[in-house]
């Protein structure tokens, strides 16, 4: 029997995930304030499914070869982290509500779509399966809308317009990233383009894709910009 190849991207995410939930854990005995306290035990599950995911996960049919896309992938999984080295003064009372607000139910979104989407997580575009239960019912990349609301409650509680320029940029490259994941999976799996057709992109609704032409975002791609949610502001 062939050897299995072996998983990079399991060796690197669920070392990875862990000790950033073992992080997660110990600022979980120290908040005080609800919300927070809240979006913190959503991340700790955020990382569990990861490891979860990770470890059930079988090998792709499709990945990548771009070099272009792959370091798109790790940039923007990467770029959250530096939103706590843009923070200016700290925030007012009202900014840390909303940003608060944005990240528990952005983080909440995240854990459900991660839950749906299971073993086909992938942080370099790959081509598993075709999920559609969850989120996934309407639009094809949850995971990233919830990443792009997440990261935006980072840049308003960093308040700063070097955080707001990175939130575009992650935006960008979140679609730009999406955009090529896509085409992988329209040309692996059969199934993809119809899906494709009744769902929206990034938004129910919103820029369904068309069985052919042009592509818009995809799906199993996910990263630990949760975590730097933490104590932005704080």
């Amino acid at each position: 029997m062939a050897n299995r190849p072996m998983d990079i991207g399991r060796l690197v995410m669920v070392p990875g995930a862990v000790l950033m939930l073992s992080a997660d854990a110990v600022i979980l005995t120290r908040s005080a304030d609800v919300l927070p306290w809240i979006g913190n035990a959503l991340v700790a599950v955020f990382y569990a499914l990861i490891i979860w995911a990770y470890v059930r996960r079988g090998p792709a049919k499709a990945t990548t070869t771009s070099h272009t896309a792959q370091v798109a992938a790790v940039v923007a999984t990467l770029l959250p982290f530096a939103f706590p080295l843009l923070t200016g003064d700290r925030s007012g009372t009202g900014r840390q509500v909303a940003t608060d607000v944005l990240l528990v139910a952005s983080t909440a979104w995240s854990v459900w779509s991660l839950r749906s989407l299971g073993k086909n997580l992938s942080v370099i575009a790959q081509a598993r399966d075709v999920v559609d239960d969850g989120p996934y019912r309407w639009i094809r990349h949850p995971l990233y809308t919830g990443e792009i609301v997440s990261s935006l409650g980072l840049a308003v509680a960093a308040g700063t317009a070097g955080a707001a320029g990175a939130w575009i940029l992650l935006v960008s490259l979140q679609l730009y990233r999406a955009h090529h994941e896509e085409r992988i999976l329209l040309m692996t799996l059969p199934t993809y383009a119809a899906y494709r057709a009744r769902t929206g992109a990034v938004l129910p609704w919103v820029s369904r894709g068309r069985s052919g032409g042009g592509v818009l975002p995809g799906r199993p791609v996910t990263g630990l910009q949760t975590a730097s949610r933490r104590r932005v502001g704080r």
